[in-house]
C-alpha cells in the first residue's frame, strides 16, 4: 500500500513535535511544513491505492512520494539520535559537558535544517506537479463511489427477495418480530451487527416487509445509509418513505434542516412508526437522527444494520436490543448453495460426481450468504461436469476478479477492509486465497474482523 510509507513517517514528525520547543530550536518549524504536506499527499495516496491508478503520471508521482518520504524519516531518525545523545547529567559537571557538547549541537542542528529545507523543496515541488496535472483528492474516510453503488444496489434489492430464497433465518426473523411488536410503548431501537455479506439487510428487509409490521404500524420508511450522508437529505429521504405519494411537501428540496426536522416530528408526533436505517458506517449517526424521530408512547421502533459492534452496541435508551447475526452453518449454507446452483432441478440435487467441488466451494465462503449466493449463481451456469466445475474451483482467484457475477461479492468485501485504519489493512488481506473468500495471514477473516468491532 502506496499510503502505508507515509504512516510511520507522520507518527515519527508528531512525536519529535511533541518535544520541548527549547530541545529543538528552529527545527520543528520546518518538520511541522513537512508534515502538514506529507498529511495531504497521505489523502491522494489512500486514494491510489482504492483505485489502482493506471496511469504512468500517477504512478511516477506516487514514487517520488515515497523516496522524499524515505528521505524524511531517515533525518528524523538521524535528528532523534542526536537528541538523545546529548548529556543529560545535572550539577556542574552536566553544565560543563553540555557546554563542551554545544558547539557539535549547534552544527549538527544546521546541518539538519539544511537538509529539511532541501527536502521541504522537494515535498513543495512534488505538490505542484500534482495540481498541474490535475490528479485528483480523496478525503480521509471518503467512500468509493465504485463499491458503495454495488452495495446500495444490494441493499436495495434485498427488498425485493422471494421467501423461497432465503435459508436459516427463520429464528432471527421470529425474534425481530418480537421485538417489533412487543408492549414496550417507548420508541425502541434494535440494531443488528454482522460482517459484510452476512444477510443483515436481507433478514431486516424480510421482516420489514412481513403483513404483521404492515398491519401493526402506522407508517414505515426504508433508508439506506452507507458511509458518507448528509442529514438534510437523510431526513428529505425519511419525509418521502413516510408519506404518501400526494402528500410529499412541495418545497421539501428547498428546506433547511430545521424545516425538515419540525415537518418530520410534527408528521410522526401521535403515530406508531417503524423506521429502518441500514447499512450504518457512523457511529455519531443516532445523535443526528433522533432528534426528528419522537419519543412519544406508541410503540415507535427503529431498526438499524451495521458491521460495527461498537454502533451496534451504542446507548440507544430504554428496551433497546442487539443482535449478532452469526454465519450460516453448514447444513444452512449448503441449502442455499444448492437452492441456487441447482435452481434447474426441481429437487435442488448436486450430481455426486461434483458434490466434493461443490462443499469445498461453500466452504470458502464461510457461511456469508452473500458469497454463497453469488457463487452459487455462478455454477449454475456450468455444465454439471467434474471438468467444468474443476476449472472454477481451480481459478477462483480469477473468476473473483474478472467475473462480473462475482463482482458484487469482491465491492462489499473491500468496503469492509478499506475502512480499516491503517495499522489493520496493512495485515496481510488475500483475496480468496486457497483456504476461503477472504484471508488474513491464514486466520479467519470472521474471528479476525470480530476481534476488530468490524
Amino acid at each position: 500500500m502506496a499510503e502505508g510509507v507515509l504512516e510511520p513517517v507522520v507518527g515519527k514528525l508528531l512525536s519529535l513535535l511533541e518535544m520541548e520547543a527549547s530541545l529543538l530550536g528552529g527545527v520543528p518549524h520546518e518538520f511541522g511544513k513537512i508534515k502538514r504536506e506529507l498529511e495531504s499527499m497521505r489523502s491522494f495516496l489512500r486514494d491510489s491505492d482504492r483505485r489502482k491508478h493506471n496511469n504512468n503520471g500517477v504512478n511516477e508521482w506516487v514514487a517520488q512520494v515515497r523516496d522524499v518520504a524515505y528521505d524524511v524519516e531517515d533525518i528524523i531518525d538521524e535528528f532523534s539520535y542526536q537528541l538523545n545523545s546529548r548529556p543529560k547529567r545535572g550539577g556542574f559537571r552536566g553544565y560543563l559537558l553540555q557546554t563542551i557538547h554545544l558547539p557539535k549541537h549547534i552544527w549538527v542542528k544546521r546541518q539538519i535544517a539544511t537538509k529539511l529545507q532541501k527536502i521541504n523543496t522537494d515535498i513543495m515541488a512534488i505538490s505542484e506537479r500534482s495540481n498541474r496535472y490535475g490528479f485528483d483528492r480523496i478525503e480521509e474516510g471518503a467512500n468509493l463511489p465504485e463499491a458503495g453503488g454495488w452495495v446500495q444496489n444490494h441493499a436495495e434489492s434485498s427488498l425485493f427477495i422471494e421467501d423461497d430464497d432465503l435459508v436459516g433465518i427463520e429464528q432471527e426473523s421470529d425474534l425481530l418480530l418480537k421485538w417489533l411488536t412487543d408492549e414496550q410503548p417507548k420508541r425502541t431501537v434494535i440494531s443488528l451487527f454482522g460482517m459484510g455479506g452476512s444477510g443483515k439487510t436481507t433478514l431486516v428487509a424480510k421482516v420489514y416487509k412481513s403483513q404483521i409490521v404492515k398491519r401493526h404500524f402506522n407508517n414505515y420508511a426504508w433508508i439506506t445509509v452507507s458511509q458518507t450522508y448528509a442529514i438534510e437529505d437523510l431526513f428529505r429521504s425519511i419525509i418521502r418513505e413516510l408519506s404518501e405519494a400526494n402528500t410529499v411537501p412541495i418545497d421539501l428540496s428547498s428546506m433547511d434542516y430545521r424545516k425538515l426536522v419540525e415537518t418530520l416530528v410534527n408528521f410522526l408526533q401521535q403515530k406508531r412508526y417503524v423506521v429502518v436505517l441500514d447499512d450504518v458506517w457512523d457511529i455519531n449517526l443516532w445523535d443526528n437522527v433522533k432528534v426528528d424521530l419522537p419519543n412519544g408512547t406508541n410503540g415507535s421502533r427503529v431498526m438499524l444494520t451495521t458491521r460495527n459492534k461498537d454502533i451496534a452496541s451504542f446507548s440507544f435508551g430504554i428496551g433497546s436490543h442487539v443482535h449478532h447475526l452469526q454465519p450460516l452453518g453448514q447444513t444452512e449454507a449448503w441449502a442455499l448453495f444448492c437452492k441456487r446452483a441447482f435452481s434447474s432441478d426441481p429437487n435442488r440435487f448436486c450430481p455426486p460426481e461434483i458434490q466434493n467441488l461443490a462443499r469445498d466451494l461453500v466452504g470458502k465462503c464461510e457461511g456469508l450468504p452473500l458469497a454463497i449466493v453469488a457463487i452459487g449463481g455462478l455454477m449454475s451456469t456450468k455444465d454439471k461436469t467434474e471438468l467444468e466445475w474443476r476449472k472454477v474451483h481451480d481459478t477462483l482467484n480469477w473468476e473473483l476478479s474478472n467475473n462480473p457475477m462475482l463482482e458484487v461479492v469482491k465491492s462489499i468485501l473491500l468496503l469492509s477492509y478499506n475502512d480499516l485504519p491503517y495499522y489493520l489493512s496493512i495485515v496481510s488481506c488475500t483475496v480468496l486465497s486457497s483456504r476461503r473468500i477472504v484471508s488474513l495471514n491464514g486466520g479467519s477473516s470472521i474471528d479476525y474482523g470480530w476481534q476488530k468491532g468490524l
